[in-house]
């Protein structure tokens, strides 16, 4: 997945004590892009109305309903697609600002406070703070300028799908996608599956090895290239939403697949006869949090709209079902149906081959992924 923050398929961590031993909020989604449209904030008192910039089921609805009735706090929900366009629409508003809480992936969080768009988080203000994962909540990439910056709400990785009656026996590496017992019935998303493949080959994916080493980093992205050009007759058709990827998997035209979108959970919770995995490689792993916006009309309103979603019973399979992702709460899987763990979940030593992209390395990496992309299209 690249840091320009498409949906990803998110899987559930599952805590040790699970029964299950990491949607995809698509970076380049397909949600409708209503995000033109401005809050028309009524000219009462500040405290009466939140204004939410977010993605499609991140604030629950029965959630927002009891919010609603019990605080008195109408909270209105303003949708975005993809990080871009919000960032360009909340920059405008900076001066005069209209959203409270945005959403920002993790490794957005540096650019947004760059642009004065978010404020550092006050956690003193959550109380419930401590229901969250730490490997989430105190990670690196939610620091910035030595401060905790976001609210982790989901997660979503790369994986391997698999028609389990066509893929015998089952992959567990990125490379599976490159087996001629295969050819002509895979699909992936390009841009993701480069870094998958670097991941395959050994290089870093994050670029965070490559900083003060460009030669070095285009040489990897370049071994990497040109693996999928020599092995195009691999694929069947490259997807770019979870529409393309259903309708290539249910209509049997591709048995394996590289994706970050939510339908194999959706196909596996359907019955249908489909399989995911985290390559013993390792995968990459993208965050979404809530953020305050810097000079938020309701920021009062805000940090209890916060506090309130963390402390709400059974919120991470909640938010799990809403978003289609996994939650970033310690308590991960539970409330979610075995069936539900199965499409989801993650086995927790899966955690360990799971790597988070950072800030400082999103420059290298697009430079040189964006011209690979257009060049394994070509190829």
């Amino acid at each position: 997945m690249m840091i320009n923050a498409k949906h990803h398929t998110v899987m559930v961590i599952m805590p040790a004590t699970s029964s299950v031993a990491r949607c995809a909020v698509s970076r380049r989604s397909a949600l409708a892009a209503t995000l033109a449209l401005p809050f028309l904030r009524p000219a009462r008192a500040a405290v009466s109305d939140l204004n939410i910039t977010a993605y499609d089921g991140f604030v629950p609805a029965d959630f927002r309903q009891r919010f609603q009735a019990d605080t008195g706090i109408e909270v209105r929900i303003r949708p975005t697609a993809s990080q871009a366009p919000e960032l360009t629409l909340l920059t405008a508003e900076r001066e005069h600002p209209i959203t409270d809480i945005c959403t920002v992936v993790g490794t957005r969080l540096h650019q947004f406070v760059e642009n004065g768009i978010i404020e550092p988080l006050d956690t003193s203000q959550l109380k419930n703070w401590n229901r969250l994962n730490p490997v989430y909540a105190n990670a690196e990439w939610n620091h910035v300028n030595g401060a905790i910056t976001g609210v982790p709400l989901v997660m979503a990785a790369d994986v391997l799908v698999y028609d389990t009656r066509a893929v015998k026996p089952a992959p567990d590496s990125w490379f599976a996608i490159f087996d001629p017992n295969y050819k002509g019935r895979v699909t992936y998303d390009i841009e993701d599956f480069l870094l998958c493949t670097m991941l395959a080959q050994g290089a870093d994916p994050t670029f965070m090895a490559y900083l003060d080493k460009p030669k070095e980093a285009a040489a990897v992205v370049n071994a990497a290239r040109d693996l999928l050009i020599r092995n195009k007759s691999q694929v069947v058709r490259f997807f770019d939403e979870g529409s393309e990827l259903q309708q290539l998997l249910t209509g049997g035209d591709a048995v394996l697949a590289q994706t970050y979108f939510s339908t194999p959970a959706r196909l596996i919770l359907a019955g249908q006869p489909f399989h995911r995995v985290v390559p013993k490689e390792g995968t990459l792993a993208y965050v979404y949090t809530f953020a305050i916006v810097k000079r938020a009309p309701n920021r009062d309103g805000a940090y209890r709209f916060l506090d309130a979603m963390l402390g709400a019973p059974g919120m991470a399979a909640t938010l799990t079902r809403s978003a289609g992702y996994a939650s970033c709460f310690a308590e991960a899987g539970m409330g979610l149906s075995v069936a539900e763990q199965n499409a989801y979940g993650l086995p927790e030593d899966a955690l360990g081959r799971v790597r988070f992209p950072r800030f400082e390395g999103q420059a290298l990496s697009s430079s040189l992924i964006d011209k690979a992309v257009e060049e394994v299209k070509a190829g």
